[in-house]
């Protein structure tokens, strides 16, 4: 199990071999990304057979957070590569440093960035075979509920992404955003859902643990894609 670790507000400096990161090559440098960030033209369309040096089953966790559920879900599949987006770079780097600097890990690839306008850029309709929206933050306040990551619109690029049994996997200890995540899918007819899944069917989150030890209800579901 990864050691869960204390993460304040600075931003370590990224290391040399900082080939885990996407930004320098969809961007133009490491320093550029966050909101309102576009891949530039050059670097579409993406060929993930050359980044990872493989042809393989692809993942994608959106807002990894500290990455524990994406390093260990790299380790239990093996045979799948991996892409993580996080829109605070201090996360972001974290995991590029921890991963980076141990060349460790070679099926994990992370971009900082805001998943909402990049994916269907970066990623071709029918390419990842499944998808993980890990704890997303509620947004609480009005002026922010914009920022809530699955809405109809994101629900159907998720549809246009996923392969066919393709699945985009849900947890959230939130009753709201859990509601509001099935409700946006559950309007996209080419799923088939919400199937709750056991805790032990995927890596635990940083945020997950901390909820099972205050013993808070955790809501778990994935949709699968039918046609």
């Amino acid at each position: 199990m990864s050691r869960i670790k204390s993460f304040g507000p600075e931003v370590p400096p990224l290391p040399e071999n900082a080939w885990v990161c996407l930004n320098h090559r969809f961007f133009g440098s490491d320093e550029i990304g966050g909101h309102c960030v576009v891949p530039k033209l050059e670097a579409l369309p993406v060929n993930w057979t050359e980044i990872f040096g493989r042809d393989a089953p692809k993942t994608l966790e959106v807002g990894f957070n500290r990455g524990v559920f994406l390093q260990e879900l790299a380790e239990r599949w093996p045979d799948c590569d991996h892409v993580g987006i996080e829109i605070r770079r201090r996360f972001a780097w974290h995991l590029v440093n921890e991963i980076g600097s141990k060349k460790k890990q070679s099926n994990i690839r992370v971009l900082w960035a805001d998943a909402k306008n990049v994916v269907q850029t970066i990623f071709a309709p029918e390419s990842l075979s499944h998808m993980f929206i890990t704890f997303p933050d509620p947004w609480w306040k009005a002026r922010h509920a914009k920022r809530r990551l699955v809405d109809l619109d994101f629900a159907r690029n998720i549809v246009s992404m996923l392969k066919k049994e393709g699945r985009v996997w849900v947890k959230s200890d939130v009753p709201a955003i859990s509601e509001e995540i099935s409700a946006a899918l559950t309007a996209c007819p080419e799923l088939k859902g919400p199937i709750p899944f056991a805790q032990d069917d995927l890596p635990l989150t940083y945020r997950e643990r901390r909820c099972l030890t205050q013993n808070l209800e955790i809501y778990r579901f994935y949709y699968e894609k039918t046609v």
